[in-house]
């Protein structure tokens, strides 16, 4: 999981104000003062194509969470990081409605998943350190919650997440990474298999980077290009080889 910027990238049309996306949430919000609980959502509206392309290009073709890249093999899924219809803070509990209807077509809300790490396992679950801080409507500051899974912007998982080789485990003992791995399920066989895989490679390079061996520069470089942000499982990289990914 890396840090994703937003902040030079304009709203997409389709979710800015006055338009289609917001407009829908004014809507909503009417309803939710005039008694209405449960929302329906258009999934063409923030699942648009323009909106779908400029996540796309943000996360350069990554999952927010498992940093797979994922746009080669599938069509991926826009994800609510607050879940737009309903949520639950155990998996064995009754979804809770409403849920963050009104943030469903907020851009600062949307990014881009895989499937297994959205519909498998972070679905709606959405805990907070203090539930007394939940906002339950659009009338609640919804910033004042700390949810214990990381937020792809707002949060710099660099500050709650490391690597053991493969493995990824919670810096310091962080209580938010412990939970932002098992909700997105970051440990899950294929997906650490594969990441043994690609760091199998990654371990005989750092032989060469480290041993004045022939090519040394050659793999230096491979170091730094890998734990940029456009890399797949570049926290891996970094995590594992800090001393071969300084530019």
């Amino acid at each position: 999981m890396v840090r994703i910027d937003k902040s030079g990238t304009p709203v997409p049309e389709i979710l800015a104000p006055g338009e289609e996306g917001h407009q829908k949430t004014e809507n909503m919000k009417l309803d939710y003062d005039n008694g209405k609980r449960t929302f329906s959502f258009s999934s063409r509206i923030y699942g648009h194509k323009t909106v779908k392309e400029t996540l796309k290009n943000l996360q350069y073709h990554k999952c927010c969470f498992c940093e797979a890249k994922i746009t080669h093999i599938s069509h991926g899924d826009v994800e609510h990081f607050r879940p737009k219809g309903g949520f639950q803070t155990s998996l064995n509990e009754r979804l809770t409605k409403p849920g963050y209807y009104w943030l469903a077509y907020d851009f600062s809300n949307l990014f881009l998943a895989c499937q297994i790490c959205n519909q498998s396992y972070k679905k709606n679950y959405f805990p907070l350190a203090n539930e007394g801080q939940r906002a339950r409507s659009h009338h609640d500051d919804y910033r004042q919650e700390q949810s214990l899974i990381l937020h792809p912007e707002f949060d710099n998982p660099e500050q709650h997440l490391t690597f053991e080789q493969e493995v990824i485990k919670p810096l310091h003992g962080s209580v938010r990474g412990k939970e932002t791995i098992k909700r997105t399920g970051l440990n899950r066989k294929l997906l650490s298999d594969r990441r043994f895989e690609r760091l199998k490679i990654f371990n005989v390079l750092a032989l060469i980077a480290r041993n004045n061996l022939p090519n040394m520069q050659e793999a230096r470089e491979l170091f730094r290009q890998m734990a940029l942000p456009e890399s797949e499982y570049s926290l891996m990289i970094k995590s594992n080889f800090p001393d071969l990914v300084q530019v």
